[in-house]
């Protein structure tokens, strides 16, 4: 694991309101503060409620201000095919297949995931203004966390829509992927 991916997951694991979190992933370069939140003077909790968090870019991904990362906005492109079950490598696999020299592709960790949840909602527990990535509702989501290291051999990470909720499944099963990109 990457000196930059450990430090990122410490500060996931040390720190328990995203506003901390996203604060301290600024510190250290992980993420980089959007202009427009600098000059605009929001504060965090501000921006991550915001209805003006999410745009779609020119080639359909969908800009989270917030997290200053991409989200895709469906599994694949093709239309007809918005989402699929899948397992956990297979969509790893996936996402590493939509990076390029611009880009770095992946699964949304547990912390990207719950800066869209409102749990004091119900299906769906995201905030208003992430429905514009139109996100399932009848089942988890994987995020990129492998919980081998954590002890817990064959699991991975997930999440719920319908009620917010993480939990751990076993890497093959079949359940949703939805990519996200960081820019470099």
């Amino acid at each position: 694991m990457s000196s930059k991916l450990a430090q990122v997951r410490r500060i996931v694991e040390d720190y328990v309101d995203t506003d901390s979190i996203a604060r301290k992933l600024v510190e250290i370069g992980f993420i980089l503060p959007s202009k427009k939140i600098v000059t605009a003077g929001v504060s965090g909790r501000e921006l991550m409620l915001s209805s003006k968090r999410f745009y779609v870019l020119d080639d359909s991904w969908i800009r989270d201000e917030y997290l200053s990362y991409h989200w895709n906005k469906a599994f694949d492109w093709s239309p007809e095919n918005l989402e699929k079950h899948i397992p956990w490598q297979p969509g790893q696999d996936h996402a590493a297949s939509l990076s390029d020299k611009t880009h770095l592709v992946r699964q949304p960790s547990r912390f990207e995931w719950h800066t869209l949840m409102d749990l004091k909602k119900y299906n769906p527990a995201i905030i208003e203004a992430a429905k514009i990535l139109n996100l399932k509702t009848d089942d988890w989501y994987f995020t990129e966390e492998d919980l081998t290291p954590a002890g817990i051999p064959g699991d991975a990470r997930i999440v719920d829509i319908k009620s917010g909720y993480a939990n751990s499944s076993y890497k093959d099963s079949s359940i949703y992927v939805r990519p996200v990109r960081l820019s470099q």
